[in-house]
């Protein structure tokens, strides 16, 4: 069964060990690690180093290691606007919970409401909404 070596690129730093894709007629890929054992030629060595040799295994272990930054600077950056809009989707979810809240809904305080709708941060909302209730609540407000 005949065989192509695709993407054949450096495995470490000491250019020792080569990770290679070998692809077969049938369809099958497999990724081999290929290393010469106490100087015994392996011959899937040799056959890299006669039809690719070190610089192109310099420019595919470049290109990969450049494309493997890519992709995690990418993933990285998809973590965070997922993140960012999970803290907006709770920020949201608990003004409408404080505005679901009897107190809250029948009050004429525009002011407090106006700051609990533009509060940037969960802290905010609940301090603005336990103000409320201390207004609104003559059973809420401390006595002297």
């Amino acid at each position: 069964m005949a065989r192509k070596i695709i993407n054949p690129r450096w495995a470490n730093d000491e250019k020792t060990v080569i990770l290679a894709t070998f692809r077969y007629d049938d369809g099958r890929e497999l990724v081999a690690s290929i290393s010469n054992v106490n100087d015994t030629l392996n011959p899937d060595w040799k056959e890299i180093m006669d039809t690719f040799g070190v610089e192109h295994l310099d420019q595919n272990t470049g290109d990969a290691l450049e494309s493997h930054m890519k992709r995690k600077a990418e993933r990285a950056e998809r973590a965070k606007i997922d993140q960012d809009r999970a803290i907006k989707e709770q920020l949201f979810n608990l003004k409408a919970e404080a505005f679901d809240m009897e107190i809250v809904k029948n009050s004429k305080n525009r002011d407090i409401k106006n700051k609990i709708r533009r509060a940037a941060t969960p802290t905010e909302v609940l301090v603005y909404t336990a103000l409320l209730h201390m207004l609104e609540d003559p059973l809420a407000k401390p006595t002297a």
